[in-house]
């Protein structure tokens, strides 16, 4: 192993825990199961986990949340179930038996919905269902969704995406959906950036009269539109979220 794998291996980037895992797949010893795929060509099981190593005596034991020979804690959240560990209890985790692992965030706020197969906000917003939604990769960053650290949420598409990925494209001004290219607003949120984009096209008429025929990602429009630097107004449902 290399030296910068033992130090990785040494040193968690993922998570804050007083033991180490024995991996059930190669026997190699690894704080998490993120550092043991960052450095095998392998993935680990985690449910197959038996043993853990003292972080501070390298005692060796079975899974548990107490060191059985110095007696120290190993982490302050402990699942059984998930082999998991980690000291950030204000990450409010929480096991959800039904996505059959452990969650971040408050589970007074999630709630499992069967369609979508996976935890979600529990709010008066409600969300878009569909199967399996979260059983995919990021359209962004390709990582799965359903087993990441990171928050993810639904489009109004129905398409799911990290919730960092999000705040990514719309800093990079691409607001419609990377798969469907359908709008990420919905609702007032979209009505008001239609009247935004309106009220600047006012503002600044484009000099030549120009047309072309478009087509709506967010309706089944497809017609003749005036150009303009700012955007083309799809003359069904009035957004600007067109193509040429």
């Amino acid at each position: 192993m290399s030296e910068k794998a033992k130090i990785k291996m040494d040193n968690c980037e993922h998570y804050i825990r007083n033991c180490k895992l024995v991996s059930p797949c190669c026997g190699k010893i690894y704080t998490c199961r993120f550092c043991h795929n960052e450095n095998e060509s392998h993935e680990i099981n985690r449910f197959e986990v038996k043993e853990i190593i003292c972080s501070k005596c390298n005692h060796q034991q079975e899974v548990s949340n107490q060191c059985t020979n110095c007696g120290i804690q190993f982490a302050k959240y402990f699942c059984k179930k998930c082999n998991f560990f980690d000291d950030r209890v204000e990450r409010e985790y929480y096991h959800c038996d039904k996505c059959g692992i452990c969650r971040v965030g408050d589970n007074r706020k999630y709630v499992h919905c069967d369609i979508c197969n996976s935890c979600v906000i529990d709010d008066d917003k409600g969300h878009t269902c569909k199967e399996n939604a979260f059983h995919t990769p990021c359209p962004v960053c390709l990582e799965d969704l359903f087993t990441s650290t990171s928050g993810s949420s639904i489009l109004a598409c129905g398409h799911p995406i990290h919730i960092d990925c999000l705040n990514d494209c719309i800093k990079n001004n691409k607001r419609n959906c990377p798969l469907c290219r359908k709008s990420i607003y919905s609702g007032e949120e979209l009505q008001k950036i239609n009247r935004y984009i309106d009220a600047q096209i006012e503002l600044f008429p484009f000099g030549e009269d120009i047309s072309y025929n478009i087509n709506c990602n967010d309706c089944p429009f497809s017609g003749e539109a005036k150009f303009h630097p700012y955007g083309m107004k799809c003359g069904g449902c009035g957004g600007y979220n067109t193509t040429k």
